[in-house]
């Protein structure tokens, strides 16, 4: 049983809404990334699993875009220094394409969302306190400020200052959402009265004039939302943490039940350089130590990277390595699963194209050829199948520019490597002669063929068969490694291959 049936099972029995609401949400302080993925993920999961079980739910995303810019990131110029603070959908896109900071880092993740087919009902925050939907909630945080605050302090074990408000309003001088202070209030006319730090004094609407603190944010979203179920990262579980300090709140001042709980483990980010030991580091958009979920779509196929999250269960950490252990998981899928892509593109393994694509350029006619010398029939007519196919080959492509260990690149050398075949001991030469001789009595062959051609010459040379595979490399690459040596010998030309063994033999 999917972990996601289990905890949807659990749902129905523990919960007596007849109707759910499963909800996720992200800051976009910064590149949308795999890390924040995961929320997602094990929200639709479970949203699948409930509609699977003839439950109605629904599933929401909303964008806490009135969250503040809390500091100069590294990823901003300079200038943005004079940003801090203020709500992220009242600051410009750096770039200038979109229509706010938030939307610059909010879009490209929706657009991501649409490429994995997650559905998903958006909802913006700014817009929910502007839309009024919020003002309810706000007076009654205001008219209930001492309990919030002894709620706070009493989950939490901290002080709270004396002058503390669970609404913080946005300064209509300076723009910041962190920097006034509530002096006053009129429940009828729905405004607070404040002070800022810039020496402001001005009047606040309670729609869209200011936002609630964020663990009085968080209950308040769950009553005016109808949130029954939400992930959320584990630290948000921990005693006085947000989770217990929400459900108090939701509880004891909206008189609204908390949502079931499904807390997760965070994704790490692996990353190694050759011969150096893996670093692990906590994925940050605020950082930079992260890979946004766009850019990652650009290097594998949307079902592999669902894949990778959704095969560990929510209370498992998962260390994402997006080099050769994202490869093998690439693997894992067609081979357990299903190949990627549809008709002859879902027959071509993933790791075979890292091959193809080093050894003619994708979208050439050169590329079809290799990909029939492969064993692969091809219908040139078929124009779905040519996209399929290149499509398939262009998350190759883009793995292997960004994210493929130096010692998997290669390049097939155009003329014949000598000073490395120089050095080639006798019986590596001889098992070059067998190679040509084997092409003059068999020139067309597949790869495993070849493979069980390389072992036979192993066995004539008394060789390693590493070793034989090692000569084979340095022959075609000018290297002593290189990819799988069936697939590589199968792709290239026989014509090619039969000078390329007889130069070397003579040599």
């Amino acid at each position: 049983m999917h972990w996601s049936l289990a905890i949807a099972q659990d749902i129905v029995e523990k919960r007596k809404e007849k109707k759910h609401v499963v909800a996720t949400g992200i800051t976009p302080s910064g590149g949308i990334h795999v890390g924040n993925l995961r929320e997602i993920i094990i929200a639709e999961a479970v949203h699948a699993a409930l509609i699977d079980m003839g439950v109605d739910a629904r599933l929401i995303y909303v964008a806490d875009t009135f969250d503040p810019l809390r500091r100069l990131y590294p990823f901003l110029p300079p200038e943005y220094e004079a940003h801090v603070g203020k709500p992220l959908s009242e600051i410009p896109d750096p770039e200038g394409r979109r229509s706010s900071y938030a939307d610059h880092f909010v879009q490209p993740f929706l657009d991501s969302l649409d490429d994995l087919g997650i559905q998903i009902e958006v909802f913006r925050a700014d817009e929910l306190y502007k839309s009024g939907l919020y003002v309810d909630v706000i007076k009654e945080a205001l008219s209930r400020k001492d309990e919030l605050s002894r709620i706070i302090e009493d989950v939490s074990g901290r002080e709270l200052p004396e002058e503390w408000t669970p609404f913080n309003p946005i300064c209509d001088a300076c723009g910041r959402i962190t920097a006034a202070m509530v002096k006053g209030y009129d429940i009828d006319k729905a405004e607070v009265y404040y002070e800022c730090e810039c020496g402001n004094k001005g009047v606040a609407s309670f729609k869209g004039g200011g936002k609630l603190a964020w663990r009085v944010d968080w209950a308040a979203r769950w009553k005016i939302l109808g949130v029954t179920i939400e992930p959320f990262g584990k630290d948000h579980a921990s005693p006085g943490g947000s989770f217990g300090t929400g459900t108090r709140i939701s509880e004891g001042i909206y008189n609204y039940p908390a949502p079931y709980p499904i807390p997760f483990e965070h994704i790490l980010l692996k990353l190694q350089q050759e011969g150096t030991k893996a670093k692990v580091t906590a994925m940050s958009s605020s950082r930079g130590t992260n890979i946004p979920v766009h850019e990652m779509l650009e290097a594998v196929p949307p079902e592999i990277l669902k894949h990778v999250i959704s095969r560990v269960r929510p209370e498992k950490h998962i260390a994402f390595n997006p080099s050769l252990p994202l490869l093998n998981l690439v693997d894992e899928y067609e081979r357990e699963i299903g190949g990627i892509g549809s008709g002859i593109a879902g027959k071509i393994p993933f790791r075979h194209l890292i091959t193809l694509v080093q050894v003619a350029p994708v979208g050439s006619e050169e590329f079809l050829k290799v990909i029939k010398r492969s064993g692969y029939a091809v219908n040139e007519e078929n124009e779905e199948e040519l996209k399929a196919i290149e499509k398939k080959a262009r998350y190759a492509e883009n793995w292997l520019r960004t994210y493929a260990p130096p010692h998997v690149k290669f390049e097939v050398q155009s003329a014949l490597p000598t000073e490395e075949l120089k050095n080639l001991s006798e019986s590596q030469k001889k098992a070059i002669k067998f190679m040509a001789e084997y092409l003059q009595d068999l020139p067309t062959t597949s790869a495993e063929d070849w493979h069980n051609e390389i072992y036979l010459v192993a066995q004539a040379t008394n060789m390693d068969p590493k070793e034989v595979f090692k000569t084979i490399y340095i022959a075609l690459l000018g290297k002593s490694s290189g990819p799988r040596a069936g697939w590589l010998l199968a792709s290239l030309d026989t014509e090619f291959l039969s000078e390329r063994f007889e130069a070397a033999e003579k040599l």
